[in-house]
């Protein structure tokens, strides 16, 4: 609380395995050593270590970068991309252009169809290999049984005509 009542504070909240937030950790360093105007300061949580401060602040993924100003009442979500070029914009002044960040805003859930497509190709593949497969594997297994039946079937009907015969 005392940092925030400090002035503006562009915040990387992070967990220490994502490897979205380690491949921006240059760039965000980067940036925290640069002038930013109006006493801009850039700082960073690791949320694992600070659970409560995920809920306090609405964090639902990582990394989250949140502008907080006039005393954290408002919060600014980035959504840019994580090159150092976009973050120093947006600290520079684009996150007044940005949207408001509603920590109380449940995350909005995916529907089926954009989990479906968010998919990789490979995973897929397997499925619709499962979708198709099964069924084509329980009739090739059924049609075998079938087959093997009518062979018995023929089998049985020839030695009894051969029996009949030798009699």
């Amino acid at each position: 609380d005392q940092v925030i009542q400090q002035g503006p504070i562009l915040v990387k909240f992070f967990a220490p395995w994502c490897s979205h937030c380690k491949a921006m950790a240059k760039d965000f360093h980067k940036l925290a050593q640069e002038e930013l105007p109006d006493g801009i300061r850039v700082g960073r949580v690791d949320s694992t270590k600070n659970p409560a401060l995920n809920k306090r602040f609405g964090i639902h993924g990582y990394p989250t970068l949140l502008m907080l100003t006039d005393e954290g009442k408002e919060m600014r979500s980035y959504n840019g991309d994580r090159s150092f070029s976009s973050l120093l914009e947006f600290a520079k002044g684009g996150w007044r252009a940005s949207p408001l960040h509603d920590p109380t805003k449940p995350r909005p859930k995916k529907s089926f169809s954009d989990q479906l497509q968010s998919l990789p190709w490979t995973v897929k593949a397997v499925g619709l290999l499962f979708v198709v497969g099964l069924p084509l594997s329980i009739f090739a297994a059924c049609y075998d049984v079938y087959v093997e039946k009518k062979r018995r079937e023929e089998k049985r009907a020839e030695r009894k005509a051969a029996a009949g015969k030798a009699e």
